[in-house]
């Protein structure tokens, strides 16, 4: 943030949307007005300000930050994601807290509280249950929001019509034809003449204004190949750019044989753009954190802020289960316009993807604050069939463990290519990790 947008903030004064607080040690009435003000839509808290205005700076502890959101997390339900930053004025630091707009009301320790000029007030019971019934009458979910501030003038035209353009062969007969304000209310993507959420994060002009989390964060680390990229726009077309991303940071294998010439990427790209396309269509948009997409020498790794809506768990991803978006109409869009094919089977077709291209088999882990986290291994097995294999693994039946040292001496291999063909054969269930670090041993199963 800006010294000088600070400091138009200190010049207003207290408010609704701002509160002072010299220090963190009163968290707890910090906490309950975070809650009132993402129940009110948003606001800020400038830590090292007295109630004047006057600035006395923050004295933040290592870590000071990190238990701050923690707090927040664990004290707030809904739970409120603030983002944090450290303005200077005047050589003094301050902790600037954002409050981003919530699906209030918000609890703090479990009361209800709202603003009433600069004061944090706790509500009323009849006050409470009926924001929580105008809460219900939003239908329940993030997207279908009305967006704050954002009419039929923030809506892409030209994105809606090559959206369109490509969901026409899935599209009902009744939508076709239409105008593109009218298209988008038929997705209730819109409505009262205004975009929802989920409308201006499709469709709108610049989705990243109102919601500058919406954006995937993509990087390369692969020795001194160095490539990043923040994509952003509608939430459709950075799912086609993460694509493009990964792909131009791919080696391909080329082997020229009887049955002509044939590549071989380190990654099917069908598992990538499921991968990608599942984390647009499940994250939760009232994080601040980005998506996340990480390309290493051995894995390519998607992470969004969103969890698994029960009954889903990590292990029912291998195999065939029932489809329960976060997002419902912003998945619908997506499996309009073919960027999700079949509903349930988007981790089923990554697997399979990942099989017939010879790469090991895909991870799905997340749970609680954790994110959702997909990695997909870029390094091909070992054919458990190989001369290598076979004739290595021979020296280790019955029980016995051994190092990747021993593997690789037996294989006559480097231990780096030792480990790699250990970490494929352990994906195919063909031997198991025993102990951590430098103490992990091997055994057959």
């Amino acid at each position: 943030m800006a010294t000088e947008d600070v400091q138009g903030l200190l010049a207003g004064g207290e408010g609704e949307a701002l509160e002072f607080k010299a220090t963190l040690s009163d968290s707890r009435r910090i906490i309950e007005t975070i809650a009132a003000m993402a129940t009110r839509g948003g606001g800020t808290v400038l830590i090292g300000v007295r109630d004047d205005g006057s600035v006395v700076g923050a004295n933040l502890a290592p870590g000071e930050q990190e238990r701050v959101v923690q707090q927040v997390l664990a004290n707030t339900d809904p739970r409120v994601y603030v983002s944090l930053d450290t303005p200077v004025v005047d050589g003094k630091s301050l902790l600037r807290i954002t409050v981003p707009p919530g699906d209030g009301p918000h609890l703090a320790f479990g009361r209800a509280f709202h603003r009433l000029g600069k004061a944090t007030v706790a509500m009323s019971r009849d006050e409470y249950e009926r924001r929580l019934l105008d809460r219900l009458r939003e239908s329940g979910g993030f997207e279908r929001r009305l967006a704050e501030g954002v009419d039929a003038t923030g809506l892409d035209e030209e994105a809606a019509r090559q959206w369109f353009a490509r969901a026409r062969g899935r599209l009902e007969p009744g939508m076709k034809g239409e105008g593109a304000l009218e298209l988008v209310e038929r997705l209730h993507l819109a409505r009262e003449g205004r975009l929802t959420v989920g409308g201006v994060l499709l469709f709108g002009r610049w989705p990243q204004g109102p919601f500058p989390q919406a954006v995937i964060r993509a990087r390369v680390e692969r020795g001194a190949l160095v490539d990043s990229a923040s994509l952003e726009g509608p939430l459709w077309r950075q799912i086609d750019e993460a694509v493009a991303f990964v792909a131009r940071n791919l080696k391909v294998k080329t082997e020229v044989g009887a049955a002509g010439r044939l590549e071989h990427p380190e990654l099917p790209l069908v598992a990538v753009r499921e991968a990608v396309a599942n984390a647009v269509a499940h994250r939760d948009y009232r994080s601040t954190a980005p998506i996340q997409l990480v390309l290493t020498e051995q894995t390519l790794i998607v992470w969004n802020p969103g969890h698994f809506p029960p009954p889903i768990t990590a292990a029912l991803l291998r195999e065939r289960h029932p489809s329960v978006p976060t997002n419902p109409l912003i998945a619908r869009a997506l499996y309009l316009a073919g960027f999700i094919e079949e509903w349930g089977t988007g981790s089923l077709r990554i697997i399979e993807a990942m099989v017939a291209n010879g790469n090991p088999a895909p991870t799905f882990e997340g749970g609680g604050d954790e994110g959702v986290r997909v990695t997909l291994p870029l390094v091909a097995p070992v054919d458990p069939k190989s001369e290598r294999a076979r004739a290595a693994l021979k020296r280790f039946k019955g029980g016995k463990t051994f190092s990747s040292r021993d593997y690789a001496k037996a294989a006559r291999v480097s231990v780096r290519t030792a480990g790699l063909d250990l970490k494929a054969l352990e994906s195919q269930g063909l031997v198991k990790r025993v102990g951590v670090g430098r103490a992990t041993r091997w055994v057959m199963t």
